[in-house]
């Protein structure tokens, strides 16, 4: 598990593939580290973007979201979001069924997520040169 990485799980058509880029861009201007890879997920954060409109999709949607609560459960992910479609039909029911779900977001509210998420957390540096701040007499 990585820190400050999201894995961003796309599912569906091509707009979602485009709000994935979108909130990618994003988390990476506020310090994280994003990937776009479902089978190799490595992050402390996942972020799937479903799809909901065909039978075979929201399945396919539903089992993703399944095996990553399953991993969070198992302490290999700290951090779960679920956004998109199929987020925005059921949210309802999905927030019942699997609470494991820190939250869910519709497809119209999803960039929330970088505000409830806030900056990445990374070491912060103090300013200095450590080469020149070190115990030798200024010149």
């Amino acid at each position: 598990m990585r820190k400050n990485q999201v894995d961003i799980i796309t599912m569906g058509c091509s707009k979602n593939l485009v709000d994935s880029e979108l909130l990618m861009r994003q988390f990476e201007a506020n310090g994280y580290h994003c990937t776009h890879d479902s089978k190799l997920p490595q992050g402390e954060i996942a972020v799937i973007n479903t799809c909901g409109f065909i039978e075979s999709a929201k399945e396919e949607s539903i089992n993703t979201i399944l095996a990553f609560a399953k991993a969070k459960e198992e302490g290999r992910l700290k951090r779960l979001y679920v956004m998109g479609c199929l987020s925005q039909r059921y949210q309802k029911e999905l927030e019942k069924e699997i609470p494991q779900v820190d939250k869910f977001y519709g497809k119209f509210n999803y960039k929330l997520l970088l505000n409830d998420l806030g900056k990445a957390d990374v070491a912060v540096c103090d300013g200095r040169r450590s080469l020149l701040h070190r115990d030798i007499m200024p010149i």
